[in-house]
């Protein structure tokens, strides 16, 4: 599984990113936690009753602006890496 999404004003804002319901699935029930690799470390996340993932963990090693694409890749063993192409054109 693999997706990516320009980040909303919003979500960047407040820190969060939405899954797309046809992704929601490859991800743990709500407020289970799962393992999420971002700039070589790893943390440990889960999805709100939203159907989001707070990224709040994450700003300590960058800080996501609008329209930034984020890609995020499910691997073999369970895990989740996250990439960000840094202020994508919307």
């Amino acid at each position: 599984m693999e997706f990516t999404k320009v980040l909303s004003p919003s979500a960047a804002k407040y820190k969060y990113f939405a899954l797309p319901t046809k992704v929601r699935e490859d991800f743990p029930e709500k407020n289970a936690p799962f393992k999420l690799k971002f700039k070589n470390k790893m943390y440990t996340l889960h999805v709100n009753n939203k159907d989001c993932i707070m990224l709040t963990q994450l700003y300590y090693e960058y800080q996501f602006v609008e329209g930034d694409e984020v890609r995020i890749i499910k691997k073999k063993d369970g895990t989740f890496e996250l990439t960000v192409n840094p202020t994508a054109s919307m």
